[in-house]
């Protein structure tokens, strides 16, 4: 089993043992999938990759890219923080979609932006900010949030 398969697992106990009925795990095509109910964020592991999303925006880490700690990070920050989506809206269509993490004592960070092509340009723009409060909080997981990052 590849780095990447290990610290899914690690945190797929994890969410199984805190969120218990709250979290699905779907298996298909050689990936799995974990999704929380009620909430956008969602996990994948497939043979290469550790995939990290919250609703259309997602980040792919792994060890060949250099950046799975970073994909580990993004995960426990998309926990265990509030989560801000900004929707640009043209008419009935939303064309742009921005999802930042807010932390308590900086800036939010951008993690993602996704544009349609095509859009009622010529429509008034309305802009929609969604709120999602934190799934877990910090200090229910700081251990094994530890854990999970300082194990090889």
């Amino acid at each position: 089993m590849q780095r990447h398969q290990r610290k899914f697992n690690e945190i797929k106990n994890l969410l199984k043992e805190k969120l218990g009925e709250k979290i699905d795990v779907i298996s298909e095509n050689g990936n799995e999938i974990i999704e929380i109910k009620n909430s956008n964020f969602w996990l994948m592991v497939d043979k290469t990759e550790f995939t990290v999303g919250f609703g259309l925006n997602h980040t792919h880490f792994s060890d060949e890219y250099g950046n799975l700690d970073d994909g580990i990070f993004q995960t426990l920050d998309l926990l265990t923080n509030r989560i801000k989506t900004t929707n640009f809206i043209k008419g009935n269509t939303i064309f742009k979609t921005t999802v930042e993490i807010e932390y308590d004592n900086s800036k939010p960070l951008n993690i993602g932006t996704t544009n349609l092509l095509i859009y009622p340009f010529w429509k008034k723009t309305k802009i929609e900010t969604i709120v999602s409060e934190e799934i877990i909080k910090k200090k229910e997981i700081e251990k094994e949030a530890n854990l999970i990052l300082n194990e090889n």
